[in-house]
């Protein structure tokens, strides 16, 4: 049997023992910190930048990996596996696609044995983490190269993610925000964002005033996005505070009956885009 490896990259948010489980293979997106680079997650932990982020000189940067790295971790992965799926961050956020491409296009002219398919998620954190999670299931359960992509590809406009954020100014500098960003920004509200299932943009839904009622605001529009004959399963994500990431699984817990539910720090390379901020992550099914 025709052996498939899975590909992603650090904006995926999942629990590192899901990573390890599955085998799921990794690439790094980078981010600058007063002017030093560093790998996500490899050369920085979620909380060493945030304690770096309260006392940063200046704006936070990101770096997608470039062609070469792609092309690196294709020929390792190429030593063990027959097939290479790679489901990536919304290509409208980063270059990372864009740089996924190139390489495939570049190895695959010296490794024409080796298929791989690239996948746009048209999301990030664990909508992103749930693709990568349900393809890893399949291909562990006997699933064919075709089945796995298609599984995938029906399940991108079925994964959802929300986030409260506390402010839109990150948003705002790193040009992801949505067009009525500011008017939210100046009110003082909290807004929620969403990535619209269409194009992968950074929408917004939703706002309230202060943190726990935007919280439960956010639960409560779990119910809109899901089948509730069907098994929910859920990620929360949290920042630079675990209390309310806490506080947040609790809202989650008292409201709905998850099949699966995990919490997890947001990686590195989202933060420096969103801030502090609270998410969830979720599908049914």
């Amino acid at each position: 049997m025709a052996k498939i490896g899975i590909l992603t990259d650090t904006t995926h948010c999942l629990p590192s023992e899901l990573i390890s489980r599955y085998g799921v293979k990794v690439i790094p997106m980078g981010l600058v910190l007063d002017r030093k680079p560093y790998l996500d997650q490899i050369e920085i932990t979620p909380s060493e930048f945030w304690q770096q982020f309260k006392t940063l000189k200046s704006i936070p940067t990101t770096f997608a990996p470039n062609p070469k790295d792609f092309e690196k971790i294709f020929a390792d992965m190429a030593l063990g596996v027959d097939s290479i799926i790679c489901i990536l961050v919304s290509k409208v956020l980063t270059a990372t696609q864009t740089a996924a491409i190139s390489a495939k296009k570049s190895f695959s002219e010296h490794n024409s044995s080796v298929r791989i398919e690239i996948i746009d998620s048209k999301c990030a954190a664990g909508a992103l983490g749930f693709l990568v999670l349900e393809a890893a299931r399949a291909v562990e359960s006997g699933s064919t190269f075709d089945e796995v992509i298609h599984l995938v590809q029906e399940m991108v406009p079925k994964v959802t993610y929300l986030a409260v954020l506390e402010t839109m100014k990150y948003l705002i500098k790193g040009g992801r925000a949505p067009k009525i960003a500011a008017i939210g920004n100046l009110l003082g509200v909290r807004p929620i964002i969403t990535n619209n299932k269409q194009t992968g943009e950074v929408s917004s839904i939703g706002r309230a005033q202060g943190k726990e009622k935007s919280m439960k605001k956010m639960v409560n529009m779990v119910a809109d996005f899901v089948e509730p004959e069907k098994p929910l399963h859920m990620i929360v994500h949290y920042t630079d505070n675990l209390q309310d990431g806490e506080l947040l699984r609790e809202m989650v817990k008292s409201k709905y009956n998850c099949e699966e539910l995990y919490m997890t720090p947001y990686s590195p390379v989202m933060a420096v885009h969103v801030g502090p901020v609270l998410s969830l992550a979720f599908y049914s099914g």
